[in-house]
């Protein structure tokens, strides 16, 4: 489904895992990120948002769709590595995840404290530091202009415990145990729902376990699980063979047009909660994006590709090229035709924030993700 390729050009020491078309699953997360704050920082700016739906949910349910398919990829990454060598590396795992996320993650906490816009508490600053920057998002400390990198911490958080569960002997348990943890993480979230009305604390509880998305990745890390298991059976499981309907295309059509139809209503409604569903569908989405040759769909495209490599960088830096433009069409074009506006708005941002991002990745970023293959056991 993968496709998985084990080419005679891999490293010797080393496997290659390959899915076609989780760039364009990047890409398209990343841009509706974008999209979003586009229209969440037009008030800011006195400018008109588009009306008729809640376009504030689309990054919403972008960042859903990255928290799932990190936790998808990096699970399905570690049982490879468990099944081709027997056990894992932590120690270059956690290093892998430094090289890829703190220089950029680092480098904007920098700029962001101490360069523009330089205003943020130190609370905030060293709630950042130890990578707690969901906990100042949560107490709105952090600047709106860099508070993307609150998702960062619940990424490195979830780092920090979920690679273990991938000791467990047997591939069964290990899903069995990550459908333990979810049920835990929603029993957790549902006593700080009930809680959050009667204390402040309580309510920062709930803000912070609602946006510590840890179920949003296991989910995803569980259907990892299943599909590992359809590529490579390791154990018996009576919803199995339900998984595998997931590959034929009448399934896929139902799916999509669940998954399509579900955002449409996020985007209208405000649904509580309405991220577990949303990574349910989209983990489905893109196991089957995963199975090239059984998938109807696909979003592989060289543009798209460009995009999901460098779709880190978007999401982490795209508000700066997004508030310089807001403040000179809000300069320059006041009162002006609104779809003229939109129009620069939209592609002005777009363009300079894959502009901005090509930089960094290339300029910035590259070198840390060169020493990162030195650590690589299973390349993609």
């Amino acid at each position: 489904m993968e496709k998985t390729t084990e080419k005679d050009a891999t490293p010797k020491g080393k496997a290659k895992v390959y899915f076609a078309n989780l760039n364009g699953v990047r890409a398209i997360a990343a841009l509706m990120v974008v999209i979003s704050h586009i229209e969440l920082h037009k008030v800011d700016f006195q400018l008109t948002r588009i009306p008729y739906i809640n376009i504030l949910n689309f990054g919403r349910a972008g960042v859903t769709i990255f928290f799932s398919l990190s936790g998808f990829l990096i699970s399905y990454l570690l049982l490879e590595e468990k099944r081709n060598f027997s056990a894992v590396n932590f120690k270059d795992f956690y290093i892998r995840r430094m090289l890829r996320i703190w220089p950029l993650y680092f480098l904007l906490v920098a700029i962001g404290f101490f360069v523009y816009p330089r205003h943020g508490s130190s609370t905030a600053l060293w709630l950042s530091v130890f990578f707690l920057p969901n906990l100042a998002f949560c107490l709105r400390m952090l600047p709106d202009i860099f508070n993307p990198i609150w998702s960062i911490g619940t990424e490195e958080q979830f780092y920090i415990f979920h690679p273990h569960f991938f000791r467990i002997k047997k591939t069964k348990n290990i899903l069995y145990v990550l459908g333990a943890f979810i049920l835990l993480i929603w029993s957790i979230q549902l006593s700080m729902h009930l809680l959050k009305h009667t204390d402040i604390i309580w309510e920062l509880f709930s803000q912070f376990f609602y946006y510590a998305r840890f179920d949003n990745m296991m989910i995803g890390a569980a259907v990892a699980v299943l599909f590992h298991n359809t590529k490579h059976p390791t154990f018996k499981f009576k919803a199995q063979t339900l998984f595998n309907w997931l590959f034929k295309r009448n399934i896929q059509v139902i799916l999509y047009i669940l998954l399509v139809g579900y955002i449409y209503a996020y985007l209208r409604y405000d649904i509580g909660h309405g991220d577990i569903p949303l990574a349910i569908l989209s983990s489905l989405a893109i196991v089957n994006l995963c199975q090239s040759d059984t998938s109807i769909l696909t979003i592989k495209s060289k543009k798209l590709d460009y995009i999901g490599q460098i779709s880190y960088g978007i999401y982490l830096l795209h508000k700066y090229p997004l508030f310089l433009i807001l403040y000179l069409v809000h300069t320059y074009m006041p009162g002006g035709n609104i779809l003229i506006q939109n129009v620069v708005i939209y592609v002005a941002t777009i363009s300079c924030a894959i502009g901005v991002a090509s930089l960094s990745y290339f300029g910035y970023e590259k070198p840390f993700l060169n020493i990162k293959k030195r650590f690589q056991k299973i390349t993609q």
